[in-house]
């Protein structure tokens, strides 16, 4: 009934419609051009063709399943990027189908588990994750700081504030040789990796010991060391962050990271309406 292929077979236009109108009754509108979507979805989201598969019902793309290689992980992980079947195909085994095939390639090159990230709310995808095996493992929060143009910090130690310094994408990974705390996807290293960011971070004697990653709207990665903390070292690193972007509005996100939910709290950022589940199936 139906016939699949890799999506480095197919084109992108046909991966596009199978996404787009799998998604076209889901929770969140998803509204983007082709460009877009595939800038997006096999850029920084990390999707891999040849990993990823599109099923066809006859010549039309009705379903879609994107993987790629989910790295900064202590084991070698498959994550799905994204999955959706056309309304009228439902309930037919073609997810099934899809998921089973995605799990035989993580088994193939060498995955020890497989991972996937679902709006918290979505009850039937859940449940169907679920049944083929998922666990949930971390909560994923979204905060949004509206700033409307002012900066509502007051730096009260001058020399915090001017020990802020520009740095590199390798300045700042290089404290996860210490942090050691769990990152969601769209807040690890390998995504952000080639997005246009900002690094600073605070030096002592030689050594970084707090980092900050940003663009004009949102706060990728926040860390600074435990010696550190209570300090004023995050509040200098958003401090600069304000002053030389100029945001309207940060958002930030984590999973179970009880440091930047108190940190939000302490500023008054607002928890967004939705949040996700990150979830994940042991292969062994």
């Amino acid at each position: 009934m139906y016939k699949i292929k890799k999506c480095s077979e197919v084109s992108d236009s046909q991966i596009f419609r199978a996404f787009t109108e799998g998604f076209s009754d889901y929770i969140v509108q998803v509204q983007m051009d082709e460009a877009s979507f595939v800038n997006r979805f096999f850029g920084p989201e990390g999707n891999d063709r040849n990993l990823s598969y599109i099923a066809f019902k006859k010549d039309t793309p009705v379903g879609v399943i994107l993987s790629g290689i989910k790295l900064n992980e202590d084991f070698k992980t498959l994550r799905c990027g994204g999955m959706a079947v056309v309304p009228t195909e439902r309930g037919t085994g073609l997810a099934q189908r899809l998921f089973k095939l995605h799990e035989k390639t993580a088994v193939e090159i060498g995955c020890r588990q497989l991972f996937l990230e679902v709006i918290n709310g979505n009850d039937r995808a859940i449940k169907f994750y679920k049944n083929m095996g998922y666990e949930k493992t971390y909560d994923l929060t979204y905060r949004t700081w509206n700033l409307d143009g002012r900066n509502p910090l007051t730096i009260d130690r001058d020399y915090l504030e001017k020990k802020v310094q520009q740095m590199t994408y390798d300045d700042i990974y290089s404290l996860r040789r210490v942090d050691h705390s769990h990152l969601p996807w769209q807040g690890a290293f390998p995504y952000f990796k080639s997005i246009p960011c900002h690094f600073y971070g605070i030096k002592d004697n030689d050594n970084i010991v707090a980092g900050i990653v940003a663009t004009n709207n949102r706060v990728f990665y926040l860390w600074v060391h435990p010696e550190k903390r209570n300090k004023g070292y995050g509040k200098a690193l958003l401090n600069r962050v304000i002053t030389d972007l100029k945001p309207e509005v940060l958002n930030i996100m984590y999973s179970n990271n009880h440091q930047i939910h108190t940190f939000a709290n302490h500023y008054n950022m607002t928890i967004a309406p939705i949040n996700q589940l990150e979830m994940y199936k042991w292969l062994g």
